[in-house]
């Protein structure tokens, strides 16, 4: 049997599985190693009459710095891995210290959602402990660099792998490529998921890859319409669950994607609901027009996240009217077909003052007040605002008017046919 690889989880989120974690552990698991997937949490649980030891054999043991090494000595891993570590400086360096008491391999990195600056790399390297930090997605070739580890062989070999040898600091090397040929990703292993505690929770889908490269630039990989649809159906089966979360930051940047699920999800996975991120330049329709925002409430969008772009936006320091205009107008839309929206501003040079974010806040709310005066209407008489306690309540924009704009959504949505 092969070695066992601890994996480490420092984000844990009991509402969703961590998909990026997921798809380092598949390939691990298909080539045999035993693959121990744990959640490590920063604060130690309060102290308990049970010694850990003892909790261990239960399968009870809530894993932090305080019992991590008797941890460690009982199962005795062949190697730890931690894909998600950025935001946690201080838990990194007791695990490495743990680590290397033990002589155990650590390796940084590694999931397809974590990218960090060569800046930011000595912070790092520098932990005595830490074998190895990985930048770039490493889906294809996670095996060959545990194995390369286990054997105690150079891992410099590898692209996107940098070391530090505590005396000489090299961040010199060749970046990871972007990721490739993603019609060939294996469906990602959910199973460590606690779904029988969770029963809301979503199954998470990416349906592409965004690689930042060297020169601040970025490689969008398109996954094909049809094995994201063969995930669904088969991710739904496993788990039994029709509820998806579609990771991308902008799902609609591939418009063969965003109508391709449009128009076909519901007949894969029969009344399922999906919430999706949507990108909004301001200029372009990009498949946001209201027909297709109620083709997408019928095929299952409940919830609609739109990325707002504020080179768009805010134009020498100024607010763009006309891309404002389109912004309340998509939101309307959305809204009159019946979807919840939140609105999110991508961070860029056009946003990078602290003192935008408050202007930003003060617009907002004032644009609110007048959105608000503009469409309230005087009040009339009170007897007929308190309404009697066993009066129905009114129904909603979206139940009344259900009918007359999903009359028209008997065909495909009309680009499907020439994208997909």
């Amino acid at each position: 049997m092969m070695a066992r690889i601890l994996v480490l989880d420092l984000n844990p989120m009991p509402t969703c599985p961590d998909l990026s974690i997921a798809y380092l552990v598949t390939p691990l698991r298909t080539a045999g190693f035993q693959v121990d997937l744990q959640p490590l949490v920063s604060k130690p649980a309060p102290p308990s009459l049970t010694h850990p030891a003892d909790k261990l054999q239960a399968g009870q043991v809530e894993l932090n710095l305080a019992t991590l090494q008797t941890y460690l000595e009982h199962t005795q891993p062949a190697l730890i891995l931690v894909p998600n570590y950025l935001n946690h400086y201080a838990v990194i360096q007791g695990l490495a210290k743990c680590a290397q008491q033990l002589q155990l391999p650590l390796i940084l990195g590694g999931a397809c959602f974590n990218t960090a600056s060569i800046e930011d790399l000595p912070l790092w390297l520098n932990i005595q402990g830490v074998s190895a930090v990985f930048v770039g997605a490493a889906d294809w070739v996670i095996v060959d660099l545990i194995e390369t580890a286990l054997n105690k062989q150079d891992l410099s070999l590898w692209p996107g792998i940098y070391q530090n040898q505590y005396d000489n600091l090299e961040l010199e090397n060749i970046t990871a490529p972007p990721l490739q040929e993603l019609e060939l990703l294996p469906i990602p292993d959910l199973s460590d998921f606690s779904w029988q505690h969770y029963p809301l929770a979503s199954i998470p889908i990416l349906t592409g890859r965004t690689t930042s490269l060297d020169d601040q630039q970025s490689v969008y990989s398109p996954r094909p319409v049809q094995a994201v649809l063969d995930e669904l159906s088969i991710q739904a089966e496993q788990y039994q669950r029709k509820r998806f979360i579609f990771l991308d930051s902008s799902l609609n940047t591939n418009l063969a994607m965003w109508h391709g699920l449009i128009d076909k999800i519901q007949p894969i996975v029969p009344h399922c609901q999906w919430l999706a991120t949507i990108y909004f330049d301001g200029e372009n329709p990009l498949g946001l027009d209201f027909n297709t925002l109620v083709a997408a409430r019928a095929a299952g969008l409940r919830h609609l996240n739109i990325n707002l772009e504020t080179s768009q936006i805010l134009k020498q320091g100024k607010l763009s009217n006309t891309a404002i205009e389109a912004h309340r107008e998509l939101v309307a839309d959305a809204y009159q077909a019946g979807l919840s929206v939140r609105c999110l501003v991508k961070n860029s040079q056009a946003l990078n003052n602290l003192a935008d974010l408050p202007n930003t806040n003060d617009w907002v709310l004032r644009k609110l007040v007048e959105t608000e005066l503009k469409t309230s209407k005087p009040p009339v008489n009170t007897q007929l605002v308190n309404l009697p306690a066993n009066k129905p309540p009114l129904k909603s924009f979206w139940q009344h008017y259900k009918p007359t704009l999903l009359m028209h959504k008997t065909h495909q949505t009309t680009e499907v046919n020439s994208l997909v």
